[in-house]
């Protein structure tokens, strides 16, 4: 049994989350959230990122959309997550863990003031 070593607790997908490739990606890419925590997050995408890649990150959270929080973060594991069907075509999902690198950590409460207060 792996124990789990995340200092932060971890909050299920309740931001929606893009992310873009350092030096490559213009455009953000729309991403599956998986969870958030302090020090990074979980998500799926629809490409396969090798450890290492930096990300640029980008999370809105419901409570003001307008004012997205963003941050640097590394991949530092993918594993296969699953198959999802859009247009007629077959996508591989994979599930990424991603360690925060640069990001506000006000912010990050942020994210956890809103889960508190939609947990109420």
């Amino acid at each position: 049994m792996s124990k789990d070593r995340r200092v932060f607790h971890r909050l299920g997908g309740i931001a929606n989350v893009r992310y873009a490739v350092q030096g490559r990606d213009r455009e953000k890419i729309e991403t599956l959230p998986q969870n958030i925590g302090g020090g990074g997050m979980g998500v799926c995408l629809t490409e396969k990122l090798q450890a290492g890649t930096i990300l640029e990150v980008e999370i809105t959270v419901p409570d003001n959309p307008q004012r997205a929080i963003r941050g640097v973060g590394e991949v530092v594991w993918t594993k296969p997550y699953g198959i999802i069907e859009r247009a007629g075509q077959s996508i591989n999902l994979h599930e990424t863990g991603i360690k925060f690198i640069t990001i506000d950590p006000l912010d990050v409460g942020r994210v956890y003031s809103y889960y508190r207060q939609k947990s109420i």
